[in-house]
């Protein structure tokens, strides 16, 4: 019994020191809205808690990542398309599961920063401060994606082979990666009504990890990022 509770313990301890660098990670980044952040953007008036602008521990809108936020609807946005593209490109709008709906429900510059499901603990509804309740500028990308990157596409073995000028697949990884020789990591690919090889925002943008702004996975100094998929 003795071991068996420290072994509990152990994992207790770890499952904590996990959470920390995650928050520590996030703090006074610009996904940071509490109102005790520093040198962001937008900000809360009533609130301390980081998380809970897209997470909470209970009745989560959808189970993964216990997520606190309604999406906007998938069939509203328009993507990016070209006759150049192999890998089945798509106009018409997200599936309705395409993890990219998480990002667009603060990018589309619609959906209220303060419009978490399940408020602060205390159970006061999120106030944003004068900066504003919705995203503008840059980093409202509206519904029309059209001249934005691809996302919510399959990618393929056959398609990157017809391409020739793209990196190979890795579908034994957790999740599945596409990589080039450039880089050392693979960017992760996602499931989805498309595939479950399906390329979204969050495979180049690590959402909680601002160390290569602006949350992307890898630097772009000499196109690090880009040429993580493409070969040029």
């Amino acid at each position: 019994m003795r071991s068996e509770a420290r072994i509990g313990l152990a994992v207790v301890m770890l499952m904590a020191a996990v959470g920390t660098a995650s928050a520590l990670s996030i703090k006074n980044s610009k996904h940071d809205l509490s109102k005790d952040a520093t040198g962001v953007t937008y900000q809360a008036t009533n609130t301390d808690q980081i998380c809970v602008f897209c997470h909470t521990p209970h009745n989560a809108v959808q189970n993964i990542p216990l997520w606190n936020r309604t999406n906007p609807t998938a069939s509203n946005f328009t993507l990016y398309s070209s006759s150049s593209m192999n890998n089945k490109p798509v106009k018409s709008g997200f599936t309705a599961d395409s993890i990219s709906l998480f990002c667009m429900s603060c990018h589309d510059g619609a959906t209220g920063l303060g419009s978490a499901v399940h408020n602060d603990p205390n159970g006061t509804p999120i106030t944003m401060d004068a900066s504003g309740s919705v995203i503008s500028g840059d980093a409202n990308l509206t519904t029309d994606l059209q001249d934005d990157h691809p996302v919510n596409f399959l990618v393929t073995a056959a398609d990157i082979s017809a391409d020739g000028n793209l990196g190979s697949l890795d579908t034994a990884t957790n999740p599945p990666t596409m990589k080039t020789a450039d880089v050392s990591k693979g960017l992760p690919l996602f499931k989805s009504g498309r595939g479950d090889t399906t390329l979204e925002c969050g495979s180049c943008h690590a959402v909680h990890d601002n160390t290569n702004a602006p949350f992307l996975r890898t630097t772009m100094a000499g196109s690090k990022l880009c040429l993580g998929c493409h070969k040029k």
